[in-house]
């Protein structure tokens, strides 16, 4: 076994391995090893299968997410302009990490979803609500109701999703990542206002 072999150390080869890569099956463990220097079984130390390894690259992708979003949310000087930022950050994250995106929302990894990939998403995904309620709230001077932002943000990023699977599958408007990027967080950026707008009666006075 080759010698300071760690758990961390597979899974971020992992990553790095498929970060634009389109058929995520064509990754396996011997060209993971591979890349570590060291056979093929070893891995089998650390991960039972290639699907138990897929489920925690899964769950590190989503907490680089979330780190990353902080950090650019944190560069922001207003909070109209943090408000861009957080959707600007969904369509970069999925379009720099093509192999991270099909991962997290098109791959099907055989198996039952572990329990901690459930819980470490539902802590995130409050996060999330909880992060753009107080933009919103700075914004607007209003705290959103919990569930219908809940609501709102998983719509707007479902929208998100579709952009990117259109242009990744070559059947988008769109010609390039940046200007993608763009357009994503300029329509998300409208389309989560308009929709939690109207959840309100008197919205932005």
């Amino acid at each position: 076994m080759k010698k300071n072999l760690t758990k961390e150390q597979i899974i971020e080869t992992t990553l790095n391995l498929m970060g634009n890569e389109s058929d995520l099956r064509r990754l396996n463990l011997r060209q993971i090893a591979r890349s570590l220097g060291c056979a093929h079984t070893n891995l089998y130390n650390y991960f039972p299968s290639y699907n138990d390894l897929l489920w925690e690259a899964h769950m590190a992708i989503q907490e680089i997410f979330m780190d990353m979003l902080i950090k650019k949310l944190d560069t922001a000087r207003t909070a109209e302009q943090r408000f861009a930022y957080f959707f600007h950050a969904f369509a970069e994250m999925y379009l720099d990490n093509k192999g991270w995106f099909w991962l997290s929302w098109h791959e099907y990894i055989d198996g039952n979803r572990p329990q901690k990939d459930v819980e470490l998403l539902e802590q995130i995904n409050h996060k999330m609500n909880q992060c753009i309620s107080e933009i919103w709230n700075e914004i607007y001077g209003q705290w959103p109701n919990a569930e219908t932002i809940k609501r709102v943000l998983h719509n707007t990023h479902c929208y998100i999703l579709g952009e990117v699977t259109n242009y990744l599958l070559g059947r988008g408007l769109i010609e390039t990542d940046d200007e993608l990027k763009a357009y994503i967080g300029c329509e998300a950026t409208s389309m989560f206002r308009l929709c939690l707008a109207g959840s309100y009666s008197n919205p932005l006075e």
